[in-house]
């Protein structure tokens, strides 16, 4: 799933919960929660010919994905209800940190650590079920969108 959904899933959490450590272990753990629902960006870079290119386009589309989730977190604090950004940040990082894990272990190739790529594959094939990034990215803004409305 998009970074962007997740965060949204931050931003409820941080309405809800007033310590910071839970926000953060709340935060990795609702990231998870939706990575096992089926997202339908799994054949995102199919396009893509070669692993080191579709590394680096997963890379591009990461970073413009973070810089949206930026955006949201900024709109949320700036116009949403008023948290606590000690409450709010963790549960960010939080849902965050499995995907910049996730990234790093693979561009350092940190072979220890694979075990957690594993891990995480095995999350998002949860229920064996794809659908087309055409549908998946709707679904993922309506998420988005949805869990929003609930955190207003």
């Amino acid at each position: 799933m998009f970074i962007t959904a997740h965060t949204s899933a931050a931003l409820w959490i941080s309405t809800r919960i007033t310590d910071p450590i839970l926000a953060f272990i709340l935060g990795i753990a609702s990231h998870f929660l939706f990575d096992m629902i089926p997202h339908g960006d799994e054949s995102l870079a199919d396009h893509v010919q070669g692993k080191k290119e579709k590394f680096k386009y997963f890379i591009r589309v990461a970073l413009i994905d973070m810089i949206l989730a930026t955006i949201l977190v900024y709109f949320f604090v700036s116009h949403g209800p008023i948290v606590d950004p000690y409450v709010l940040y963790p549960a960010v990082l939080g849902t965050w940190l499995p995907d910049i894990a996730w990234i790093t272990i693979e561009y350092l190739k940190l072979s220890k650590l694979y075990w957690y790529i594993y891990f995480h594959s095995k999350v998002h094939n949860f229920f064996n079920w794809q659908y087309s990034i055409v549908y998946g990215v709707p679904f993922q803004i309506i998420v988005t969108l949805a869990v929003l409305k609930i955190s207003f």
